[in-house]
């Protein structure tokens, strides 16, 4: 005897789904949500302290100069953490202001600038002779001694 299996229709039952306006559910995606902000938060946190750090502690802020040669009379640099320098300068009563990249190589402060017009690059050396919470004494190419002191 042949049982015949096309009259008979298997009944399946979907499994039901939850939806927005289940409790669980919703709750769930909230929970969700603050894990991944907290995810990403921590990774930007690691990325700007750790990574992206490029210069020391104690260099990092807003020094004025109070001693050094005349073109660098009222002078203030400001360090930042991702190796980004802004120098003001006074230039005979104009304000000057300088855009660099910084780094540093054990007692080496190499600053990198770039001509607005022409793009080309210039790299000077200094040598880092103290550096402080507090000081920062630098000597150029020439041997000329720039002495800072930090601004709070």
């Amino acid at each position: 005897m042949k049982h015949s299996t096309k009259n008979k229709k298997h009944s399946v039952q979907p499994q039901r789904l939850p939806t927005m306006s289940d409790p669980s559910s919703s709750l769930r995606w909230v929970v969700l949500g603050i894990g991944l902000l907290l995810a990403a938060g921590a990774s930007w946190a690691v990325m700007e302290f750790v990574v992206w750090n490029n210069l020391p502690r104690e260099l990092v802020g807003t020094w004025e100069v109070v001693h050094g040669p005349p073109e660098y009379k009222d002078a203030v640099f400001e360090f930042h953490r991702s190796g980004k320098m802004v120098g003001r300068l006074n230039d005979n009563g104009n304000l000057r202001i300088m855009n660099a990249e910084v780094r540093v190589e054990e007692d080496k402060l190499f600053i990198t600038t770039r001509h607005r017009r022409t793009g080309e690059e210039n790299v000077s050396v200094q040598t880092v002779r103290k550096l402080t919470d507090r000081e920062l004494e630098v000597a150029d190419e020439r041997g000329r001694v720039i002495k800072m002191a930090r601004i709070p």
